[in-house]
């Protein structure tokens, strides 16, 4: 997330390129404050949910890595903005701009690819741990039973 690089308004995107907007959506997250170790709990869930019922995710590398970026660009997708304007009676009117990215296209393999490729290291060593506290705790996914 430090090497994103500047977090750029919603309102800001069209006409970018996808690694670009990509880019962009870590700078927000940073500017955010989302922890990383939020984003590392994300890319294990969802390794794990596929882990534990395969069943559920069709094209499974291409479904978790969307799914992963989803997830991510939801922490802290948005662009909120509000202003007084004053009317012609002299009332103060509040108008608000929320202004969200879509969450879909190519900005999201690039966005769910850096977030895997930054997790690789814990995803093979700690998944295998993870599954298995999950299934000890609650048992195997229904469409695994």
């Amino acid at each position: 997330m430090q090497a994103a690089g500047p977090a750029e308004l919603a309102t800001r995107l069209t006409g970018l390129p996808p690694s670009q907007r990509a880019d962009i959506a870590l700078a927000r997250l940073r500017e955010a404050e989302i922890a990383p170790e939020r984003l590392l709990a994300i890319v294990l869930a969802i390794h794990a949910l596929v882990e534990d019922a395969p069943a559920i995710a069709h094209r499974t590398g291409e479904w978790i890595t969307v799914a992963i970026a989803k997830a991510a660009h939801r922490l802290a997708s948005g662009t909120h903005r509000n202003w007084s304007v004053p009317q012609h009676d002299g009332a103060i009117q509040q108008v608000a701009l929320h202004k969200y990215p879509r969450s879909s296209g190519l900005v999201l393999r690039y966005l769910g690819a850096a977030l895997v490729k930054e997790c690789e290291w814990v995803i093979d060593q700690h998944l295998a741990p993870v599954v298995g506290l999950k299934v000890a705790r609650y048992g195997p996914h229904r469409v695994a039973q």
